[in-house]
């Protein structure tokens, strides 16, 4: 081979690898995302937000319950309203009346059967708070001596934070602030869904025929638990309080005080650490773990 044919051969090969380089570039630049986890399905990720408007910190504001024995010295509510951290953030508008709205300061319905120092305990829900849904969850963390993200995740776990959505005509939307259709008879009487309506309302679904005195008229503090985002969170931080202090012994031989998680699976199932109580407990575990309210 001539010095000539040598050099154009060597001269064609590098068009050649030049081409095949830019053709592999474009290549790649064409080809998908590497895969990446479908959103939701792992700790959520801070969003940015306009200025002034704050989320609660991954851990919370009180990230340990007050211990047993200290239900003496809970702050009432204006003490409560005091440790709120204020903010404008909002993932729930559809919030904003119940939001706004605060039972008669006279509504203070019987505590339910087997509860002992019932009436210490639902003499003190009020529900006399009004804020953003955060800033009620925080009221009612306060107020109770229970950890805030707890709440948030138990309320992620219940009704996704809403209190009462609705359909645009007017139908209650299961799992969004209402729940247990046709359980307990129906709704509570004087309400206007019947007995294929909801027996649980509001944030953290409160039950009315579970915390209704049979022996006394009432409707288990409906209609707030369906009207006013603090009355149910009050409702629920006096339920769990209660639980945790060791002040329900109906609950069995096995039930003791200070088992935090124990009174939120009881919140739930009724029971004491039973199958259903344990499986809402790892769920709402896993959405303490997700943080999910950090990516709203």
């Amino acid at each position: 081979m001539s010095v000539l044919r040598r050099r154009v051969s060597t001269a064609v090969l590098v068009v050649v690898a030049v081409l095949l380089a830019l053709i592999m570039a474009l290549v790649a630049g064409c080809s998908p995302p590497a895969a990446t986890a479908p959103p939701g399905t792992g700790p959520a990720e801070a969003v940015p937000l306009p200025a002034g408007v704050v989320r609660p910190p991954a851990g919370g504001y009180f990230p340990v319950p007050t211990a047993v024995g200290t239900f003496s010295t809970l702050p009432d509510d204006a003490g409560a309203a005091a440790m709120v951290h204020r903010s404008p953030w909002e993932p729930r508008p559809e919030n904003d009346a119940a939001n706004r709205t605060v039972a008669p300061p006279d509504f203070r319905p019987p505590p339910y059967p087997g509860l002992e120092n019932g009436p210490l305990v639902f003499d003190r829900i009020t529900g006399n708070f009004t804020g953003t849904t955060d800033e009620i969850i925080q009221w009612a963390a306060a107020k109770w001596g229970l950890p805030d993200d707890m709440i948030r995740a138990e309320a992620v776990q219940e009704s996704g934070w809403f209190q009462n959505h609705k359909e645009p005509d007017g139908q209650p939307i299961d799992q969004q602030g209402f729940g247990d259709f046709g359980d307990c008879g129906g709704s509570p009487i004087g309400s206007p869904y019947g007995p294929d309506g909801p027996a649980s309302f509001g944030i953290m679904q409160v039950k009315w025929c579970t915390l209704n005195d049979p022996t006394a008229p009432g409707t288990g503090g409906w209609p707030w638990t369906e009207n006013s985002t603090a009355w149910t969170l009050d409702t629920y931080g006096a339920v769990v309080r209660a639980c945790y202090e060791g002040w329900e012994p109906w609950l069995g031989p096995a039930y003791r005080a200070g088992d935090l998680w124990g009174c939120v699976g009881r919140w739930n199932s009724g029971a004491w650490h039973d199958p259903v109580a344990e499986r809402y407990i790892r769920g709402v575990q896993e959405q303490l773990q997700a943080k999910p309210w950090l990516g709203w």
